[in-house]
């Protein structure tokens, strides 16, 4: 089956208006990634962006409205990510580089690494979901909305 863009557009934010209508804390923000809207809605933004030059839509995204519950910490608070590049015992590139919250071992994407299997870098992560989670915090702050918690 295909769905064009725009309809598959309208049906997330048709299916973020019913979780917010359906009651407090229903929906958990980043669990279940790829049965929850945030996998079509990354695949929405990216075809707007290539074809139009648009930027995310946070219309599709989780909010600080409390039908939403977040990963402990989040939306990150304005605390300070690191960037870092997490291995396996034999692979570098095995999980790829993610954004950190201050020191802990979790990543923003909600990925979690031993201490030891993270190594500090200067450059931007290559996690998608990562990026993401931090340009939306941003968003939140931005849109002078409190903390959920």
């Amino acid at each position: 089956m295909r769905v064009s863009r725009h309809d598959l557009w309208r049906l997330i934010l048709k299916f973020r208006d019913l979780v917010e209508a359906h009651g407090e804390r229903c929906w958990f923000h980043m669990e279940d990634w790829d049965l929850s809207f945030e996998q079509p809605a990354d695949a929405v933004d990216h075809a707007n962006a290539a074809l139009f030059g648009y930027g995310p839509d946070y219309r599709m995204r989780c909010d600080l409205s409390p039908a939403y519950r977040w990963p402990s910490g989040a939306p990150y608070d304005g605390k300070p990510v690191i960037a870092v590049r997490v291995r396996d015992a034999y692979d570098w590139r095995a999980y790829g580089s993610h954004y950190r919250r201050g020191h802990t071992n979790q990543a923003l994407c909600g990925f979690s690494f031993a201490p030891e299997e993270a190594k500090r870098i200067t450059s931007e992560p290559n996690c998608r979901e990562c990026l993401r989670e931090l340009a939306l915090a941003k968003a939140l702050r931005a849109d002078g909305e409190d903390s959920p918690e």
